[in-house]
């Protein structure tokens, strides 16, 4: 039994969605497809009942705060405004990831992607344990998988649980936007029940926990993580389009950290019950809850 999803904007049932091995996805469906997603995504912006106000006055903090470097060296650009640039050149990428990992909560950044031409550049927002659970991680995913110029951006989510690849595989969608225009906002809510996926205030995705996922529900404490990198092999059009490096580097922007979770200790897999004041705080706020109305 997969997981009980409900896609929102647009649904996995869509053209343009996927459930496959990650970092082997098949080839997407064709760009028609694409644009007839993303105008139903726009339509579903302007018409769906959310709440803007939820995202509003959100502290931020900046790098420095809640950050360090992952790997790239020179690639990691930090300016003197607390933001964070990633570069992708023909010698390396970068990343970055929280200095502390957390159990539980809501998070986020406004990411502006590479322009031009992106063919086969992967830029990555996702929370994973991988590090420290080598077998049974969990991780939640925003891979946004590049661009071939005047054509609509793919992105794609994931949810696994304690290793387990059979549940909360890919989920590829549509942006209805160019994300490399401007600053947009994305986040992942992470709660013991419930996990949502959003662009700016449109949940993309919700997971909602149940008994039949057993012990695949992502419930370790987890990093969050930024990277850029060379997906040549299968990002864009299934491997068609690779990354030209005539057009390089390739700049990923990230501001406006918010890291409002419980900061946990990664070695002690059944946490105490100290986070819970956090986790009943997170659930209280309006982005958490997600209705029909």
């Amino acid at each position: 039994m997969e997981f009980p999803v409900r896609p929102w904007c647009p649904p996995s049932s869509l053209p343009g969605s996927s459930s496959s091995r990650r970092h082997r996805p098949s080839p997407y469906a064709s760009y028609k497809h694409g644009y007839i997603v993303a105008l139903f995504a726009a339509t579903l912006f302007l018409h769906w009942p959310h709440d803007v106000s939820a995202f509003k006055d959100i502290p931020t903090i900046t790098f420095d705060e809640g950050f360090k470097p992952l790997f790239g060296d020179g690639n990691l650009v930090r300016p003197d405004d607390g933001n964070a640039h990633i570069l992708l050149d023909r010698f390396t990428g970068a990343g970055f990831i929280t200095s502390d990992m957390y159990q539980h909560g809501f998070f986020s950044a406004q990411i502006k992607l590479p322009s031009v031409y992106t063919a086969g550049v992967v830029v990555t927002f996702y929370m994973s344990n991988g590090d420290v659970f080598l077998k049974t991680h969990d991780e939640l995913d925003i891979e946004f998988l590049g661009n071939v110029r005047g054509k609509p951006w793919r992105f794609q989510t994931n949810v696994y649980g304690n290793g387990s690849v059979h549940r909360g595989r890919e989920e590829r969608y549509t942006l209805w936007f160019d994300p490399s225009k401007d600053f947009h906002r994305y986040s992942i809510l992470w709660t013991p029940t419930t996990i949502i996926f959003y662009v700016d205030e449109v949940p993309i995705r919700e997971v909602i926990r149940s008994e039949d996922m057993g012990g695949e529900y992502p419930l370790k404490p987890m990093s969050l993580y930024a990277t850029i990198w060379d997906a040549s092999d299968w990002a864009t059009g299934g491997g068609k389009y690779k990354v030209n490096y005539k057009f390089a580097p390739f700049v990923a922007e990230f501001q406006d950290f918010v890291l409002d979770g419980c900061q946990a200790d990664p070695i002690r897999e059944v946490q105490s019950d100290s986070c819970d004041e956090k986790v009943a705080e997170v659930e209280s706020k309006d982005y958490s809850v997600l209705t029909d109305e």
